[in-house]
């Protein structure tokens, strides 16, 4: 049981990753980035570094926060 949701997860990540690179719009690609750090999150979790999930879960949504506030002060753009 274990395996498979880590298989799930790492699957998960791959998806979100290559969702990045190839959605147009940045608001969008910022917040499945903040998805993806969550997903990370949760893996080191599932792996047993607790400490490793809670600085995962506080870097990825402190960036989410600071890109999110980048975008909507200079507008959104298509990129």
């Amino acid at each position: 049981m274990e395996n498979a949701l880590m298989v799930v997860f790492l699957t998960f990540l791959l998806v979100a990753s290559l969702a990045v690179c190839f959605i147009r719009k940045v608001l969008h690609a910022v917040l499945v980035f903040g998805v993806y750090s969550v997903v990370m999150s949760l893996i080191w979790l599932q792996m047993g570094s607790p400490d490793l999930a809670l600085t995962e879960a506080a870097a990825g949504i402190g960036m989410s926060v600071i890109m999110i506030a980048v975008i909507t002060k200079l507008g959104r753009r298509e990129a």
